[in-house]
């Protein structure tokens, strides 16, 4: 399974939206770096919300500013040192060559158990600074999370090196909870200074924006309404136009694009469900169940209809929140987008809607709910 986050709007600072204040953040890092100084960024974000795409966009704004980049992204397949590899290859158009390179590049390329990662940490500290001392440049790792061990170990040791002059390093993550070696990397580049730079939903406007860039027309009501179930996810806000344009349901008139029919909505399901996949099964099947109780549910409840202490219920919504998928709302969560509610709600085999509709109907009378809620749910449990 793939679980990388793909690129996003696209490759050029021109083609992001509503990113202005985030790509003036690493603007001026860029060019503190470009005067010689050292600098780094962790950059965060849910999945889907564009920390590829920014980041893609830093290449051109690097080189415009005479910072060479470097981008390199990680998938879950990768083997020891893999990246690493990639963000320490010669270029001789760039830098040339030192007498470290040959030395790291044949520990790098060892095959079994990573050898000597503190010498090889000595020797990627080493040549970043020489890089750094002979021309600017920025180190840019994609989905550092889904890094080898071999390699988190090496940039945590970098950041006890840090600032590097000359030398930017962004690093993008999810915020979800991370394996050990992730947090040691984290807490070791916050401790070294380095910016944190969180990507927030795009706003009603620049969703909009974004849509009629792509569909060049302005959405029409029912299009709009869909749009918003998105929660402002720039990656969400694609598959909705890709469902609707791969089902034949989008349909343009006098300036405006409108969704008709109802094809796209199987489509869109089935994409949003791949976008989830990467939380684990546990909490997809928490979700699952608590999309029966519709946009927004108190903790205790949900515990009641999927059979679970309350405890035990929060510590598995803990990762839904890190995630990003359900918000705290007060006393109660809600899903963050409501498209990925229904995406997962639609998933549900019939049979498995009705019982659970009436375990939510039994659940929410325990709790004393509303007549009316209760009802609603034993009809749909028929």
């Amino acid at each position: 399974m793939d679980q990388r986050d793909p690129a996003g709007p696209g490759p050029g600072w021109a083609a992001l939206v509503g990113r202005a204040g985030e790509l003036d953040d690493i603007d001026g890092l860029l060019t503190s770096v470009a005067g010689g100084a050292g600098a780094a960024a962790l950059l965060e974000g849910e999945a889907g919300i564009g920390r590829s795409a920014l980041l893609a966009a830093l290449v051109p704004g690097a080189r415009l500013v005479g910072v060479e980049p470097v981008l390199v992204r990680v998938d879950a397949a990768t083997d020891p040192y893999g990246p690493l590899r990639q963000l320490v290859a010669p270029r001789a158009d760039a830098w040339p060559a030192g007498p470290e390179d040959a030395e790291l590049a044949a520990l790098l390329a060892a095959s079994d158990e990573p050898p000597a990662p503190r010498r090889v940490a000595e020797l990627v500290a080493t040549v970043a600074l020489r890089r750094g001392a002979q021309h600017p440049w920025a180190l840019l790792l994609d989905d550092a999370h889904l890094a080898d061990a071999a390699t988190l170990d090496v940039l945590t040791r970098l950041a006890h090196e840090a600032p590097l002059p000359g030398v930017l390093v962004v690093l993008t993550l999810r915020p979800v909870p991370h394996r050990p070696e992730v947090q040691d990397l984290v807490a070791a580049w916050v401790r070294a200074g380095a910016r944190n730079v969180e990507l927030r939903p795009l706003s009603t406007p620049a969703v909009q924006t974004l849509v009629e860039r792509t569909v060049a027309g302005t959405p029409g009501p029912v299009l709009r309404g869909v749009l918003a179930t998105t929660g402002g996810n720039p990656r969400l806000v694609g598959d909705v136009l890709a469902a609707a344009a791969a089902t034949g349901s989008l349909s343009p008139s006098d300036g405006a694009v409108e969704l008709t029919g109802s094809r796209w909505q199987a489509e869109l399901d089935a994409r949003v469900r791949r976008h989830v996949a990467y939380v684990d099964a546990p909490v997809r099947t928490l979700l699952t169940q608590a999309s029966v109780l519709g946009t927004s549910f108190v903790v205790p409840d949900l515990a009641a209809l999927a059979a679970l202490d309350v405890t035990t219920c929060w510590r598995t919504l803990r990762y839904a929140l890190a995630a990003g998928l359900v918000a705290a709302r007060g006393d109660r969560l809600a899903f963050r987008h409501d498209v990925v509610r229904t995406a997962l709600y639609d998933d549900l085999p019939p049979e498995q809607r009705r019982a659970l509709h009436a375990r939510a109907a039994w659940a929410l009378e325990s709790a004393g709910a509303p007549s009316h809620v209760i009802t609603a749910h034993l009809e749909r449990a028929r």
